[in-house]
């Protein structure tokens, strides 16, 4: 259970965006955490996490509690665009997801710091979003320190993801140092895969995890 602070509600595409400050999580009687994600390929990687019972509950959200919900699997995803001036650009994400209650919409976060946000543009501009599979690790620590997106890798990127989306922006927030981008899916396409039992990349227990 997570105690949340409220702090802004926006009404997006037939949907609410519910905006929150997580401070406190309770984790009850618990002997130890499971996180499943349902109806996903990572529905195969559930983890247990231990949590001794003297540790419980956490409160407030602590360090500990941090280093407890990081355990938690994520999908990694490279996010692309055009800036004004014609260049590609491209970063390194694990903020993807696809709210279930906005159909045909995908929303992500990027820092304000970032190379990435400097050139990305407004409500309108068009982005695309590529799952990257276990064979693109080095791609995905690229661009976590790099924006410019070179030919090669765009190649790759497109040809090697597991999926790709192209998106257009409809909303944009900011929320303290990152800007939150929800988009409107215009395609998806999945590539041919040459090879068999290619899965997804995720980022777990602080390492990218690339065997099944």
């Amino acid at each position: 259970m997570a105690d949340l602070s409220l702090k802004n509600i926006s009404v997006v595409g037939g949907c609410a965006v519910v905006q929150a400050v997580v401070t406190a999580v309770s984790l009850g009687e618990a002997e130890f955490v499971q996180a499943i994600y349902r109806d996903t390929y990572l529905a195969k990687r559930a983890v247990a996490l231990d949590v001794p019972r003297s540790k419980l509950p956490f409160y407030p959200l602590d360090k500990q509690t941090k280093t407890l919900l990081r355990q938690m699997p994520s999908a990694m995803w490279v996010v692309s665009t055009s800036a004004a001036h014609g260049e590609d650009l491209a970063m390194t994400a694990t903020s993807v997801t696809v709210p279930a209650a906005a159909r045909g919409m995908m929303c992500f976060n990027v820092g304000h710091s970032s190379a990435f946000y400097a050139g990305l543009g407004g409500v309108g501009a068009g982005v695309r979003l590529f799952a990257l599979s276990t064979r693109q690790k080095d791609i995905a620590e690229r661009y976590v320190t790099r924006a410019a997106l070179g030919k090669e890798d765009r190649t790759r990127v497109e040809e090697e993801c597991m999926v790709a989306a192209s998106c257009t922006i409809e909303h944009t927030e900011d929320v303290q140092d990152h800007h939150i981008v929800l988009t409107k899916i215009d395609g998806v396409k999945v590539p041919e895969k040459d090879e068999e039992g290619l899965m997804p990349l995720v980022w777990q227990h602080g390492k990218l995890i690339t065997e099944s």
